[in-house]
């Protein structure tokens, strides 16, 4: 399928304010990629009949992102337009998004519902991106995950599998799912011997076979370690040769939040202390959701790391399970 971003960067003045190219490869849909020859802005546009019933679109509006009908002769019009020129990557993972969810669709009200799922999960994500870049305990979070990520790379686990098995930024519970092997990964560099839980959810086991937790320890140091960024490109080495699994990786970075233009602020040095890798078997000491009220949650707790030295096993018999 033909790149989204690549007909916008195609677009060139017409005279009109609106500069609309039908997108061919879904020839059985009116859909337009379309720019605003203005301001620059990009839109996504959906044409269906009037005979489609559209539902009122309510709290679709979001973080850069404006999403309205326009009712024309014969026709309805949603319109997904940007308003922040700053998320343009991020926008055009959105429609890409739109576009192959509706490729294969057959009627326009199938279409126009497939769409307006697609908007209602990404409303979620641009929620959930920090767009002011990653603070220190997300920062933490990411480290935690390109290690592990680095660290299946190196012993030969295929970059696809790793890559899909990667929740990232979508609404999973764990941060890496091998099927029905879970994965959590805690990084730290506090000096407290602990592990904090952010969730009721991250150690629920539920749907799964089988849950491991991996900690990393690591102290600051000043020169000589690894950062957050320097992660980053060592894995983006390690994949160039694939450009479909490094465009996915970035893509995923991006929806976590790490932008390029921030990456001068994620240069805190780190040099790794202990890797510890747990099984989080049912009598592991943890809180998850069939154990508390209906009305809480969101629950935060630390686990002292002497109170689960039972459940220690070799990280490669970890990496045996996936």
């Amino acid at each position: 399928m033909i790149s989204i971003k690549t007909i916008w960067e195609s677009h060139k003045p017409t005279g009109d304010i609106i500069i609309k190219t039908k997108i061919d490869d879904i020839s059985h849909l009116n859909c337009y990629a379309a720019t605003n020859h203005i301001t620059g802005q990009h839109l996504f546009i959906l044409s269906v009949s009037k005979t489609v019933e559209i539902p009122e679109l309510k709290n679709y509006r979001f973080r850069g992102v404006e999403i309205f009908p326009i009712e024309l002769e014969n026709t309805f019009e949603l319109n997904i337009y940007l308003l922040d020129n700053d998320l343009k990557d991020i926008f055009s993972l959105f429609i890409q998004n739109v576009l192959e969810d509706i490729f294969d669709c057959i009627t326009e009200s199938e279409a126009l519902a497939k769409t307006l799922n697609v908007i209602a999960k990404w409303k979620k994500l641009f929620d959930k991106i920090n767009f002011n870049g990653l603070n220190n305990e997300q920062q933490k979070g990411l480290i935690g995950e390109l290690l592990f990520f680095n660290y299946l790379l190196d012993n030969h686990k295929s970059a696809t599998n790793i890559l899909n098995a990667w929740t990232g930024a979508d609404f999973e519970d764990k941060d890496f799912t091998f099927g029905a092997t879970g994965v959590e990964v805690k990084f730290t560099s506090a000096k407290t011997p602990k592990v904090t839980i952010s969730s009721e959810r991250q150690l629920d086991t539920q749907s799964l076979n089988e849950l491991f937790l991996i900690l990393y320890t690591a102290e600051e140091i000043k020169e000589n370690g690894f950062s957050l960024t320097s992660l980053v490109e060592q894995i983006r080495h390690k994949i160039s040769v694939n450009a479909g699994e490094l465009k996915l990786f970035n893509e995923k970075l991006m929806l976590i939040g790490y932008f390029e233009d921030d990456k001068s602020h994620y240069n805190k040095m780190y040099s790794l202390k202990k890797t510890l890798a747990f099984e989080v078997a049912d009598s592991f000491p943890k809180i998850v959701k069939s154990q508390i009220p209906l009305s809480i949650y969101d629950v935060k707790y630390s686990i002292e790391l002497s109170a689960i030295e039972q459940f220690i096993v070799n990280i490669e018999a970890v990496l045996q399970k996936i």
